[in-house]
């Protein structure tokens, strides 16, 4: 197994959870079979939240809180550490239990866990997970634009309190790491880490978004056959994609749109709204036309820029509205 990937092989997740100012990011990433780098993964302890005494006597416990360490690892990769304080009641799902039970739904609709590539990205200390499991050829989808798309199943952990288990399908377009979500107009799945009686239903998130994958490729032939006039771009850059992504993020999407290149501000402090904002062309956005023809064009610029946030949860919660964008776009009065 590859404890770290090449650079163009790492999936959207890698983007870093830094600090401001580190040069080198204390990010580890692995790849392998899903059960490789579930093994690969770290193990928590839940110990009690004290001090030592000063002298002799007992330990000064608090009795609110709990620490969460990571348990050292038998081949050294991962040493003993605190990483977290969490409340007492904050149920602990541990990575590689979200990855045991990720196996365990994937077998209950006889697919081979053993087969499929898998990546993670952990943050410094592994208290934050990414996982991206690829479902192989089977899953493959060509929409017709010469740029087929791999299922992909994503799940995000942590053990810190800080984001709650998510487990979803999304289209993983192999031209440029794009990203669509599965179920287009379905809600994410999120897992609450609380204390409860009742296990997380991984299996089910699974088989649920295995059948939405299905319908999704009807979906996607819907947005490859709808025109998209281009004088409808500025009003819904201007308008409701601005309400959600800001005006920046809604500058850069007109600009790919108009232009198949992603771009920056020459002034981050000009007025106006997004289609009146000056931008510097930068790259080439792979697999974009020159000029958005069709739906199916909007939602690749929209995932584009959603890639652009630096945190796994935001990318997600991103990819998760540009159906209900497209949607919107389809009723912005003609110019």
């Amino acid at each position: 197994m590859d404890y770290e990937t090449p650079t163009d092989l790492r999936p959207p997740e890698a983007a870093e959870w830094l600090p401001a100012g580190l040069k080198e990011p204390p990010t580890r990433w692995l790849r392998g079979r899903l059960d490789e780098v579930t093994a690969a993964l770290p193990e928590f302890d839940r110990l009690p939240f004290a001090l030592a005494p000063e002298n002799e006597g007992p330990w000064h416990v608090n009795e609110l809180m709990d620490l969460i360490a990571t348990r050292e690892s038998g081949d050294g990769d991962w040493a003993r550490r605190p990483v977290a304080v969490v409340s007492k009641a904050y149920r602990l799902i541990g990575h590689r239990h979200a990855a045991e039970m990720i196996a365990e739904g994937f077998a209950a609709v006889g697919i081979d866990a053993g087969e499929l590539d898998t990546h993670a990205t952990l943050d410094r200390y592994g208290a934050r997970l990414a996982l991206e499991v690829n479902l192989g050829a089977g899953w493959m989808v060509s929409p017709g634009d010469g740029h087929p798309l791999l299922l992909q199943l994503r799940c995000l952990n942590s053990v810190d309190a800080s984001a709650m288990l998510r487990v979803c399908f999304t289209w993983y377009r192999l031209v440029c790491t794009n990203g669509l979500i599965v179920g287009f107009s379905k809600h994410l799945g999120r897992l609450v880490h609380r204390e409860s009686r009742t296990a997380p239903d991984v299996r089910g998130e699974i088989a649920r978004g295995l059948e939405l994958a299905r319908a999704d490729r009807l979906a996607m032939a819907r947005w490859l056959a709808r025109p998209v006039e281009p004088a409808r771009l500025p009003a819904f850059a201007d308008g409701p994609l601005k309400v959600r992504w800001g005006v920046w993020d809604a500058a850069r999407f007109l600009h790919i749109a108009r232009t198949g290149r992603d771009a920056e501000p020459r002034d981050r402090f000009q007025p106006g709204r997004p289609s009146e904002k000056a931008m510097e062309a930068t790259i080439a956005v792979p697999g974009s036309p020159e000029r958005a023809r069709t739906e199916w064009d909007v939602a690749q610029a929209l995932s584009w820029v959603a890639r652009g946030r630096r945190d796994p949860a935001e990318h997600l919660d991103r990819l998760v509205e540009i159906p209900s964008l497209v949607a919107a776009l389809s009723v912005i009065p003609r110019a």
